[in-house]
């Protein structure tokens, strides 16, 4: 619970279990304690950006970015940057924003150069559908993927496996998996 609670049921009914991570944003001393492990774990790894999924990425690979001294790159939802590179529609665990239930995802346009070394973070590796688009993306311009990091892993959904599938030079690190986490959401009662 320090770093993530669990929801039932959300996104949707169906959903067993929501891995939450705000709680640990509410909490100064996690939240540096979850930058801090990651800046150790990373801080002799040869890179030259860090990438960041929208829109949890976007918290913790700036302070990681900072911390070692690294661009940070936005990867984010089609339509949301001028002048960007667009990857191809993918697909997710729950319906995306397309009318075919898809998703695309796009970066600033000539600002990772072909030979980048990234390291890609995020909050969450559930079936991989996120970061394997990601990754493609990355790769479409020339970077080579050093390593994704991520808070929490389902290693039940198998996303490492279909990452590794098709980005097989790519290392995956998590820092929780959910053995760790609380195995049932706790539905709260209405306060009112």
């Amino acid at each position: 619970e320090f770093i993530a609670s669990t929801v039932p049921y959300y996104p949707f009914h169906g959903v067993p279990r929501f891995y939450d991570i705000s709680g640990m944003l509410a909490n100064p001393d996690a939240f540096q304690r979850c930058i801090d492990i990651f800046v150790k774990k990373y801080k002799d790894l040869q890179v030259d950006f860090i990438a960041g999924l929208d829109a949890r990425g976007f918290i913790y690979g700036p302070p990681l970015a900072l911390a070692l001294k690294k661009p940070f790159v936005m990867i984010r939802k089609a339509g949301k940057l001028p002048n960007a590179t667009t990857g191809a529609e993918y697909f997710k665990e729950y319906k995306g924003a397309s009318a075919t239930g898809g998703d695309t995802l796009c970066m600033p346009r000539n600002v990772v150069a072909p030979g980048s070394r990234i390291l890609v973070i995020d909050d969450l590796m559930a079936t991989g559908g996120t970061l394997i688009a990601a990754c493609d993306l990355l790769t479409s311009v020339g970077a080579e993927i050093v390593e994704c990091a991520v808070i929490v892993e389902l290693k039940a959904l198998g996303g490492v496996d279909k990452l590794k599938a098709k980005h097989p030079t790519a290392n995956v690190w998590s820092l929780l998996d959910e053995s760790m986490l609380q195995l049932e959401g706790v539905v709260e009662e209405d306060r009112a």
